[in-house]
């Protein structure tokens, strides 16, 4: 999921989801990404807790937060230095750099929030909103995903004041990700 949300979407200005408020925040205060997706990933996770009734609350809290202080403090910061890169492309190509990008970004992280709900965890992102979305109110996770991901990659795109390519290459992002994220919830085993 780091990888994806790194070298994939954030690179290009691709916000969607709490790594991409975590960025827009980043770049509007000065405030580092990390610190601004633990707090709120937090915040998620405490809100998920409080509306959770199951019976294994307490081990799906302890998973979620080291899954949280792992991704915020170890694999966000690590993945982006790694990752700091973009391809020179030359430009009768590059129009399709961001459609790609996008396309493979929202596999590889729907991928990982898949299997990571299908594991009984939550990343304390989107996922999770969505999560109580389906149990209290039978809204399903993949509308409440392209919803809120909407919202976000709108703002983003003032924030960033990006073109138009970027917008369109955000709407294949929010398509495939919640079908990438369906696909990996049916298809792993639990």
């Amino acid at each position: 999921m780091a990888v994806a949300l790194n070298a994939f979407l954030l690179n290009n200005n691709l916000v969607i989801g709490i790594g991409g408020i975590s960025r827009i925040i980043e770049k509007l205060s000065g405030i580092s990404q990390n610190y601004v997706y633990w707090v709120l990933s937090t915040l998620i996770l405490l809100l998920g807790s409080l509306l959770n009734r199951e019976k294994h609350k307490s081990e799906f809290i302890f998973r979620s937060f080291a899954g949280i202080m792992w991704v915020s403090l170890v694999f966000l910061p690590l993945t982006r230095k790694l990752t700091a890169f973009r391809l020179p492309l030359p430009e009768p190509i590059g129009f399709l750099f961001l459609p790609v990008t996008s396309s493979i970004g929202a596999f590889l992280m729907g991928l990982g929030i898949g299997i990571t709900i299908k594991a009984g965890g939550s990343t304390c992102g989107l996922d999770l909103i969505a999560q109580v979305f389906e149990k209290e109110k039978s809204i399903e996770k993949s509308f409440t995903m392209r919803i809120l991901d909407s919202i976000i990659l709108i703002i983003g795109a003032m924030a960033f004041q990006v073109e138009l390519m970027y917008i369109g290459s955000g709407l294949i992002l929010i398509y495939l990700l919640p079908k990438a994220v369906e696909f990996a919830d049916r298809r792993t085993n639990r």
